[in-house]
Order: C-alpha cells, then structure tokens, then sequence
C-alpha cells in the first residue's frame, strides 16, 4: 500500500525493468516560433515551478512529513493531494525515499494556454528515479517493486496563480521512456 502512494505521486509502475536502462534519444528539435522575451520568462518559470515541487517532494519524502514543507507554493489541486496522501501513506507504514529523482525539461517542452485571465500551461518532463529509493525505515531495505520503470516521462498541468506557477496535476505515462 505504502508503494502505491509513492508511485500513485511518481507515477510509477511495475515493468520490465530494462527500459530504465535503455539511453535517452538526443532531441534535436528547435521551436517553430520565436517566442517573446515574456513567452520565454514563463516557460522557464514554470519549470522552475515543477521542479520546485519535485525538490520539496524529496524533503517531504525522506522524512515522510510535511513539517517545513514549502509544498504549497508549487503544488495545489489533485497534485498536492498527491503528495499529502503519499507522505500519510510512507508514515504509516514507516517508508522514507532515498536520493533524488532526476527531472529534465526544456522550454520547448512547454505549452502555454492562456484563455482569459487564467495561464496554463503544460509541461513534458523525463523522470528519472534511478537515484531515488523508497526504503523501509527500520531496516533501510529497499522496498521498490521489483522490475519497476524508473524512466518514463510526466505530463504535468500547471496554472498561474496571482505571481506563481504551480503543479495541478501530473500523469506518468509509463510506456514512454526518455
């Protein structure tokens, strides 16, 4: 139960574990567009906004608390649902996550929609949770599933709100390595 909150958070699953080894495929691929200086501004701040919540994620995680956690500031909806279930769950049954998972993202990797006076965007980031372990408290074992993908890539949903960007939501899709 404890692993389904970390990977239901992750967007984990249980695969053959030789994706996770396979290299990633250089992207070549530039914008159509130019983009404006405050196109390009919000583009990289929203990944600074996903990559916030996965860094106040690992805390969060390697303690299985939330105590001094800046969550709030980049995660708000089903996202940070997400991660408040994932931490009760880990607590409870005495589960922290070692390391860190590694996200990469570009600014091509972002799409904006801005309808009216709500921003969105949406955001394609390759997760890699090769140095990120969930491990029992006690005995420091891992407790990982085995032949689990630990490279897939994320969609997450973004909307400004008032000065920051913050996560909404995110789908793994764990048949799409990166």
């Amino acid at each position: 139960m404890a692993l389904a909150a970390i990977a239901a958070t992750a967007g984990c699953s249980s695969s053959d574990g030789d994706t996770a080894k396979k290299s990633p495929s250089p992207t070549t691929a530039s914008p159509t567009s130019t983009v404006s200086a405050a196109e390009a501004q919000a583009r990289k701040d929203v990944i600074a906004a996903y990559q916030g919540m996965t860094d106040e994620q690992v805390k969060a995680y390697a303690k299985s608390s939330l105590a001094g956690s800046k969550i709030t500031t980049y995660a708000t909806g089903k996202a940070l649902r997400d991660v408040k279930n994932s931490v009760f769950v880990n607590l409870q049954n005495g589960i922290v996550v070692k390391g860190e998972p590694k996200v990469t993202a570009s600014e091509d990797d972002v799409t904006l929609n801005s309808t009216g006076t709500t921003q969105r965007a949406s955001l394609k980031v390759c997760f890699d949770m090769n140095t990120w372990d969930p491990v029992d408290k006690k005995t420091g074992k891992s407790v990982a599933p085995p032949n689990q993908v630990k490279r897939y890539t994320i969609t997450a949903q973004l909307q400004k709100l008032g000065s920051q960007w913050q996560v909404t939501d995110e789908k793994a899709d764990k048949e799409k390595t990166c």
